[in-house]
């Protein structure tokens, strides 16, 4: 009889002993806080900036997704001129011979360059208001104007009226109320509030 329980034992007491050694290594990998994006050097961005010339809509797509991981809120302390990437990014986000999906992330790109971007927020409230652009556009054109803040203050009630319309796509409307920026995304609730 001892060396059936022994038998049974040995591995009902591995597998435990296995289940708490994973629980415990996977522990300090699990996280409720967003983890911070990691600061940009001069030579990433750079290649960043080369890589938007590129006449391939998908060097683009990649150069603004890994743009947008980064923290840029002291972008001026890498780069000379943050304006001149606003400004390539404003280009591409207006060139509809781009494909949508670059035009969107060139939207989200202005949106996290902020004092840089001031100039195009108005191209960026058109973009969003012009019903011929595609939808995935209009969303990063949403999201950007809510992450531009205070800049993107003066078109929040155009917005707001535009994004009211029952035709307008809702996962636009949820993308300009769902914003970094906490005044521009409560008054995007305040006067869609029987929308959303």
């Amino acid at each position: 009889m001892t060396n059936y329980t022994n038998a049974f034992a040995l591995p009902f007491f591995l597998f435990l002993f296995t289940l708490v050694l994973t629980f415990l290594l996977a522990l300090p990998l699990v996280s409720a806080k967003e983890q911070p994006k990691p600061e940009p050097e001069a030579w990433q961005i750079n290649s960043i900036v080369a890589a938007l010339d590129d006449g391939y809509d998908g060097v683009k797509k990649l150069a603004f997704n890994k743009f947008n991981e980064y923290d840029l809120k002291n972008l001026k302390l890498v780069v000379q001129k943050p304006e001149d990437i606003a400004q390539k990014a404003a280009k591409i986000l207006n060139d509809k011979t781009v494909d949508n999906y670059v035009r969107r992330d060139a939207a989200s790109a202005l949106g996290n360059l902020g004092e840089a971007a001031k100039p195009y927020v108005k191209d960026i409230a058109n973009i969003l208001k012009d019903k011929t652009v595609d939808n995935y556009v209009r969303r990063g054109a949403a999201s950007a104007l809510g992450n531009l803040g205070e800049a993107a203050k003066p078109y929040v009630k155009d917005i707001a009226n535009i994004l009211k319309d029952k035709t307008v796509d809702e996962k636009l409307v949820q993308y300009a109320a769902d914003t970094k920026d906490h005044t521009v995304s409560d008054t995007f609730v305040q006067l869609l509030r029987p929308r959303v």
